[in-house]
């Protein structure tokens, strides 16, 4: 009775402590983070405009319709429930639950396969790739890679232990809802497997099962996707959804030629890790549970191709690859720890991957953590954006709006000013879809906002012309400020906010 108490309690210790070194992992990796409660940066441009665009949510506006972007609604939606946590920085606390439930998926993956201690090694080494991919978080695929990880646990426990249940069918349909309605070209893991489930049951004739998991599997992704497309289409703006986030996006996927994607796609795959991953595979495929490997380097290549459609080499892409080298690493350290290798190759495996592939990476934010927290009342932001923003209050009321000309959304959210036109940016959407320029200096010309920033770029002939034409003048950064290329308008005869 003792030795079974005894071993309960070691057990719950055990756990708790993977508890623990997960949510100290995930707030290590997030130190990366600008909009970190010690930091308070400049957060990065994706995550600028995605802040933009829930700035104006808070404000009465909508997305699509009021505030240009190609995302899917939930990627606003989640920078919106940060804002009530804190106006700029609450985010973060969103960023930190989704990397803990990613690693956490990975932890589970990696126990389909090891022991407790070798899968918090297999968590080091797939969340060290986001060291080479996190790019200043609040991505898309940030919060992805929860769901991947989810729904990738679920299936591979299924094929590997025949475990699944109608919570399990539903979740699994909410998490590919939710990647849905973030960015459509990362459902790979949804796409594979599901054809993989179909084949299953149809080579072990339980059809029913199918029906069952497909009824529950649509039940999850409606609840998760029917909530959103109604709050776009009751406030007027589905068709604006429609137009930016499906066609925009099929545009800007035909903008690159196959050349670019090429070169894309050998970008992502040209990763120590990812060619191990896709090499372990493929050499598991010839040794044992063929159908399920095989799926899984199905799923690896579905993967890469799917984030090199875009031709661009932007590294935040690679985030989704993170949860799919968790299965392949755990498999080759359960390999090597099978009686045929023995103790000493495990032993081998685990200090190169842990040595070689995660901890400098590691221990190089870990060693930080003294710094930030020493310099955590300090602003962090930049002096160009500090100097315009200091600019903007001078001369402008909180409810009046401007435009930045340029892509540097976090001119509004420092300034704490909404953007005069539906497009908080132009670069690169304009060179994509000329449209959009003439649309937006058609509402800048109605708009006439009292301050125009151009934004690390000179402008060009035609915003040239329109400065000229409006009698704008340029204003000067106060000291010490210098903005660079960076420049600021102020229309001529508007009364600066202290008048």
């Amino acid at each position: 009775m003792w030795d079974g108490v005894k071993k309960i309690k070691k057990d719950d210790w055990e756990k708790l402590a993977v508890a623990v070194f997960i949510l100290a992992a995930a707030f290590i990796l997030l130190l990366k983070s600008p909009l970190h409660f010690w930091l308070r940066g400049d957060a990065e441009t994706d995550s600028s405009v995605y802040k933009t665009v829930a700035l104006m949510i808070s404000r009465g506006y909508m997305p699509y319709r009021d505030s240009f972007d190609h995302k899917g609604p939930l990627t606003y939606l989640v920078n919106l429930l940060g804002m009530q946590i804190d106006s700029y920085c609450g985010v973060w606390v969103i960023e930190f639950i989704a990397i803990c439930v990613t690693f956490a998926g990975i932890y589970k993956i990696s126990r389909l396969r090891c022991e407790r201690i070798i899968s918090c090694v297999c968590v080091l080494v797939s969340g060290a790739l986001l060291y080479d991919y996190f790019e200043g978080g609040n991505m898309v695929e940030e919060y992805a890679m929860s769901f991947i990880a989810v729904s990738l646990y679920i299936f591979l426990d299924y094929f590997l232990n025949r475990k699944i249940n109608r919570l399990r069918l539903a979740l699994c349909g909410g998490c590919m809802g939710a990647v849905l309605m973030l960015r459509p070209n990362m459902i790979s893991v949804w796409i594979v497997f599901a054809v993989a489930v179909l084949i299953d049951c149809i080579k072990r004739k339980r059809a029913a099962d199918l029906g069952k998991f497909i009824i529950f599997f649509l039940t999850g992704f409606v609840i998760v996707v029917a909530p959103m497309l109604i709050w776009l289409a009751v406030n007027g703006c589905f068709g604006a959804f429609i137009e930016n986030y499906i066609q925009f996006n099929m545009v800007y996927s035909a903008a690159k030629g196959q050349g670019d994607k090429w070169n894309a796609g050998f970008y992502f795959i040209n990763k120590t890790l990812i060619i191990f991953s896709l090499l372990i595979v493929a050499y598991l495929c010839t040794v044992k549970d063929k159908f399920l490997h095989g799926t899984y380097l199905i799923y690896l290549l579905v993967s890469l191709l799917l984030i090199s459609m875009s031709g661009m080499p932007y590294a935040h892409y690679g985030m989704i690859l993170v949860p799919a080298v968790a299965f392949p690493v755990a498999a080759l350290f359960e390999l090597a720890a099978s009686e045929k290798y023995g103790k000493t190759i495990t032993l081998f495996m685990i200090l190169y991957f842990a040595g070689t592939l995660a901890l400098p990476k590691w221990f190089t934010t870990a060693g930080d953590i003294m710094n930030k927290y020493a310099d955590r009342a300090e602003n962090h932001h930049s002096d160009m954006v500090k100097g315009i923003c200091e600019l903007i209050d001078e001369n402008t009321t909180e409810d009046e709006r401007i435009s930045v000309y340029g892509n540097g959304d976090i001119v509004y959210l420092v300034s704490n000013r909404l953007h005069a036109t539906r497009y908080s940016y132009q670069f690169p959407i304009g060179e994509i879809a000329p449209d959009i320029m003439d649309e937006y200096f058609e509402e800048l010309e109605n708009e006439l906002p009292p301050i125009i920033v151009i934004w690390e770029r000179q402008a060009d002939e035609r915003m040239e012309n329109f400065i000229y034409e409006h009698n704008y003048m340029e204003i000067g950064a106060p000291q010490p400020y210098d903005l660079g290329k960076t420049r600021v308008f102020k229309i001529v005869g508007h009364s600066s906010a202290s008048e």
